[in-house]
């Protein structure tokens, strides 16, 4: 097979490593072949053009599902969004090919490792693209070795992944050469061992060592189970009835037929919080709707004594409401939390996915939800896939996560099983437990070693109470973020700028050749 054949079984690998299928050994190899590639090809355009090509199939592989948003035009932006995510690892490529091609192939494997994880981090930072294809990401499934999350986020797990590819490349034969250095490939697979062997290590001494629970909180999920296209032409009437019925399956059995609204009778079990998933209060139009939904929700949660926090549709405090409603654009993805006889408290989502969430972010202010003696982080669609932003709340104080969802948007597909396993990352950052709410599956329990407890699958209707362990303890990620990715972002421009300037301006202190000397055979790999 032509080393380019070999470059796309590498992309390949990648693809499959990732969730749904989550074969996660795979990424510790699948970037061998483009890494050797990279080694054999000199700086031009066909060969950025075929790097992108390659990382573009495995964008494709993962992200397919944008294209079966039932929305034509969202899917359409979704398919044009393929195209950007492959951008940030050429870009880390290619520049690291300019520092190999003068300074040779150790230094340019040093500039490939700061490149890629600071283009991660602008990629999560900015915002810009979908940050589906991060290396981090292709260890979601692999619980024994991503434990170290909880030190520096998913940037870490892809600087990790990085060095078992560089150290498994350095391993290779070296055709071409007569004989071979057995003692630096031996050296290379004793350091590949110890990079396998270190974060399990880690893993059992982290888990070993778990934080005692707060205390727990009893949380009630309701899951309609109703298919996306039939909960999007559903009025609010129908919506929040049948939210409030199924509430009353486990808030008050005895409760009259056909009465959501009267006092509750000795509710069991003693929930105190019940979630209801993104967008579940759609906007009602006026003022006057809005305040009267709402009115509506505080008399049926104080009659039960049930806190509920629901996700809704809300229109921002400077746009202009009257008898229509707002343009959709308007509106925002916020989070509500109805308390009996206290005001309501509102989050508006902070960060968006472009082309996968519904809307993109408008809120500008982090805030916690005090309910059944926790303080409660919210996020919002597919806002959990930021470390970073999701940490601040636990910095803040928050001792829960509630994760409010629409992955069903896109049917039972890859995204729903990928947004579950990122989320598994938020939990181990923050060791706090993660709930996901959704409205057609997967609802879950993320407990903060990263286990899941599924507690309702795709279509499934259900409601269930469950006790939620709180925690207060802070780790390394929660206190710095993304600490690696702000060092890799100024270190590399220092390194790659030295670098190039150096064989510009002073090649004899870096060996250059000298203008007419015949350069040295390449290696082949």
């Amino acid at each position: 097979m032509s080393t380019f054949g070999w470059s796309l079984t590498g992309a390949l690998l990648l693809a499959l490593s990732l969730p749904p299928l989550g074969v996660y050994p795979l990424a510790w190899i699948g970037l061998v072949p483009l890494i050797a590639r990279w080694a054999h090809r000199r700086p031009s355009v066909d060969y950025i053009r075929e790097l992108y090509a390659l990382l573009l199939t495995t964008s494709c592989c993962v992200g397919f599902w944008l294209l079966f948003n039932p929305d034509a035009q969202t899917a359409a932006l979704g398919g044009v969004s393929l195209f950007i995510v492959p951008l940030p690892l050429v870009a880390a490529f290619g520049l690291a090919n300019l520092v190999k091609e003068r300074l040779g192939i150790f230094p340019g494997l040093a500039s490939l490792a700061f490149n890629v994880v600071a283009a991660e981090f602008l990629t999560l930072s900015m915002g810009i693209s979908v940050p589906w294809l991060l290396l981090g990401h292709t260890q979601a499934d692999a619980v024994e070795f991503i434990q170290m999350a909880d030190v520096g986020g998913v940037l870490l797990l892809s600087l990790w992944v990085l060095l078992l590819n560089g150290t498994a490349f350095l391993a290779l034969p070296r055709s071409g050469q007569p004989g071979e250095r057995y003692g630096e490939r031996g050296a290379s697979m004793a350091v590949f061992t110890a990079l396998v062997a270190l974060p399990v290590a880690y893993g059992s001494v982290r888990t070993a060592q778990a934080d005692v629970p707060a205390g727990f909180t009893t949380v009630g999920i309701v899951q309609p189970g109703v298919a996306p296209g039939t909960w999007d032409r559903q009025t609010a009437t129908v919506k929040v009835d049948h939210l409030a019925s199924l509430s009353d399956d486990i808030l008050a059995p005895a409760l009259p037929v056909g009465d959501s609204t009267a006092p509750a009778i000795a509710p069991t079990p003693p929930v105190g919080l019940l979630i209801w998933p993104q967008m579940s209060l759609p906007f009602m139009g006026t003022d006057q709707g809005e305040r009267q939904l709402y009115d509506r929700l505080q008399r049926w949660a104080g009659a039960r004594g049930v806190s509920l926090l629901a996700g809704a549709q809300t229109a921002g405090d400077g746009v202009e409401r009257g008898r229509r409603a707002p343009k959709p654009g308007d509106l925002a993805n916020s989070a509500i939390l109805i308390r009996p006889g206290k005001p309501m408290v509102r989050y508006d989502q902070m960060r968006s996915v472009p082309f996968a969430d519904a809307k993109s972010a408008a809120g500008t202010d982090r805030v916690l939800f005090q309910a059944d003696g926790a303080e409660i982080a919210t996020t919002v669609g597919f806002e959990s896939i930021f470390g970073d932003h999701v940490r601040q709340f636990t910095a803040d104080g928050a001792d829960l996560i509630v994760v409010l969802s629409r992955n069903d948007l896109w049917g039972r597909s890859a995204g729903l099983y990928q947004h579950l396993q990122f989320t598994r990352l938020r939990a181990i950052e923050s060791r706090r437990a993660v709930v996901l709410s959704t409205v057609s599956g997967i609802s879950a329990l993320i407990h903060p070693t990263g286990e899941i407890e599924e507690i309702a699958g795709w279509m499934d209707q259900d409601v269930e109470p469950i006790q939620v362990p709180t925690y207060r303890g802070s780790t390394y990620y929660v206190r710095h973020g993304d600490w690696l990715g702000r060092w890799a972002l100024v270190l590399g421009l220092i390194y790659n700028l030295g670098a190039i300037g150096l064989t510009i301006f002073a090649p004899e202190l870096v060996g250059i050749r000298k203008p007419g000397t015949r350069p040295a055979a390449r290696p082949a790999y």
